[in-house]
């Protein structure tokens, strides 16, 4: 194609050099057809440009990483006139998957394509179309332009949630409040599990009155009970790049939000609550996630899923405002050095135990906080089974 239209556009001047030299109608004639011939497959790139229609739908809008979904679309020539050949590029969720299409329509005619979207790393992917390449069947006003650069298209978006899999093989049920510890009960006026008495106060309710304890005092006393409080675990999220990009740094980023998700679910597993916290930029959504339920954990996904990875690296102090009966922090980081090793040893007092879940192998030495190593990419269930 690049050959001919190297030689249809070198003709052109031939064409106009031979008429000027001979005189001969014929050269001019030759130039004329040349220049509608260009006219002709400009209007039909405009044309094709501003008349077909097309949809692209996706099977579902957000899954978990490692499925698969599928992209639906479809380019229709609603016009009873032709469109010029189409070179159609397709963004999907993984970088090294892209696709390029190449048809043309006729009068009322359509074209429907199907694709397979995998889903190798967490995050949020616009996919569908996104350049286009208008031409004509000799390739000699070739017309290329983005579709993301106009103003009312949207591209479809899937979200990709991390991995998540508690990482025990000894899944808790719902906690008997007889087996917590000291440490989680408080006083409560109703329960199942009495811990004392208190003075009657006006109000109370006659069922709640400790008759026994009343008849040997000589004066009213109404019953208190122990209510457990399940303990919050403090998850820290180092969302900086550190200097990584391309798939490694989607491969890093995916990795320490499963860690935190799986983290997460082994928390709801064993009763207790969770708190998640980005250390980095969050460019608009929430800096803090609370998850206290199965309820909270779908949520939860979906903001691990949106959490941005920005430039730069840690540097600072780690946030020691901690929510009621939080007792536990867990930072997962890809790069713990120097800096962020003394954030920690300064936070660590505000702590009951102080966690390091340490994704990559680019680490300063933890010394003597306690370190849960995970490769890249590997199955971070599977390796979180030291936090049992």
């Amino acid at each position: 194609m690049k050959v001919l239209r190297f030689l249809f556009y070198l003709l052109m001047p031939v064409f106009l050099i031979a008429g000027l030299y001979t005189g001969l109608r014929m050269w001019f004639i030759f130039l004329i057809v040349q220049i509608l011939m260009l006219l002709v497959i400009a209007v039909l790139n405009q044309w094709t440009v501003r008349t077909f229609s097309y949809t692209q739908t996706l099977e579902e809008d957000a899954a978990m990483k490692g499925s698969e979904t599928a992209l639906h679309i479809s380019i229709r020539n609603e016009k009873p006139l032709p469109l010029s050949m189409m070179e159609v590029d397709v963004e999907l969720a993984s970088p090294s998957d892209k696709e390029r299409i190449t048809f043309s329509l006729l009068p009322f005619e359509w074209k429907d394509f199907d694709f397979r979207v995998a889903m190798p790393y967490r995050g949020v992917y616009p996919v569908g179309i996104t350049t286009m390449r208008i031409t004509d069947v000799f390739g000699l006003l070739p017309m290329r332009f983005d579709m993301r650069k106009l103003h009312y298209y949207r591209q479809p978006e899937l979200t990709v949630l991390p991995r998540s899999e508690t990482p025990s093989s000894v899944h808790a049920e719902v906690a008997d409040e007889k087996l917590f510890g000291e440490r989680y009960l408080i006083s409560s006026e109703s329960g199942s599990s009495i811990s004392g008495a208190r003075a009657y106060r006006p109000g109370d309710p006659l069922k709640q009155i400790h008759w026994k304890k009343s008849a040997a005092h000589g004066e009213l006393f109404v019953k208190q009970y122990e209510q457990p409080v399940r303990e919050n675990i403090t998850v820290l999220i180092d969302n900086c790049l550190h200097g990584h990009s391309g798939e490694d740094a989607l491969a890093r980023a995916d990795t320490v939000c499963e860690a935190a998700a799986c983290i997460t679910l082994h928390c709801l597993s064993r009763n207790r609550n969770a708190s998640l916290r980005a250390l980095g930029d969050t460019r608009g959504i929430h800096e803090t996630e609370e998850v206290g339920s199965t309820r909270d954990f779908d949520k939860m996904l979906r903001w691990l899923a949106m959490l941005p990875f920005g430039e730069g690296s840690f540097s600072g102090e780690l946030p020691r405002e901690t929510v009621s009966g939080s007792s536990s922090l867990i930072l997962v980081t890809d790069a713990f050095d120097e800096t962020m090793e003394s954030a920690v040893l300064a936070a660590e007092p505000f702590f009951s135990a102080v966690t390091l879940v340490l994704v990559g192998n680019e680490h300063h030495d933890p010394g003597l906080l306690p370190a849960v190593r995970l490769p890249v990419g590997c199955d971070v269930a599977a390796e979180l089974t030291a936090l049992d």
